[in-house]
């Protein structure tokens, strides 16, 4: 009986190290499932991050906008800055904000609207006017200088940089 043990011992053993080598198996195969699913939350999850600050932007230019006296407010000190250079050069180390829009612009090949270029300003330089009203207006003045183009969608105004888009029409 001592060698059918043993024959038994060695069977159950053989049917363990099977059963140990497919659940390692099994393990092995759900740690690789699970560590895509953490890199694609992962993914989803920075594309989020960006939206909530893009969006936080938009928030803050709206709430800029729904104040009264918000334009004014703001334009003023700028005013007075301006004032001792009478070249109308930059008013201390800060660009201007034509060449800022200028600059935002240039960086997308896409039109884009006064709203979208508003909360990137606000997201990039939180310390400017970057209320939407005062962006169109500077806009406008960069269409007037053919440094921008103005194209009109349904509704909607949208903005390229001049050396962007070549518009024979607006020379």
């Amino acid at each position: 009986m001592s060698g059918s043990a043993a024959t038994e011992f060695t069977s159950v053993q053989s049917q363990y190290e099977v059963q140990v080598a497919g659940d390692l198996e099994r393990n092995e195969a759900e740690q690789k499932r699970i560590r895509a699913e953490i890199d694609a939350l992962q993914g989803q999850l920075e594309t989020l991050e960006r939206d909530h600050a893009l969006l936080l932007g938009v928030q803050r230019v709206f709430a800029e906008g729904a104040r009264p006296g918000a334009v004014r407010g703001a334009k003023a000190p700028a005013k007075k800055s301006a004032k001792p250079s009478p070249k109308g050069g930059t008013a201390g180390k800060q660009p201007s904000l034509a060449q800022l829009l200028g600059t935002l612009l240039a960086a997308h090949g896409e039109p884009r609207s006064a709203a979208e270029i508003s909360a990137e300003l606000a997201a990039d330089h939180p310390r400017r006017n970057s209320n939407v009203n005062v962006v169109r207006n500077a806009l406008e003045l960069l269409v007037a200088k053919s440094q921008a183009h103005r194209s009109k969608q349904n509704n909607s105004v949208f903005y390229t940089h001049a050396g962007r888009d070549a518009a024979p029409a607006s020379d």
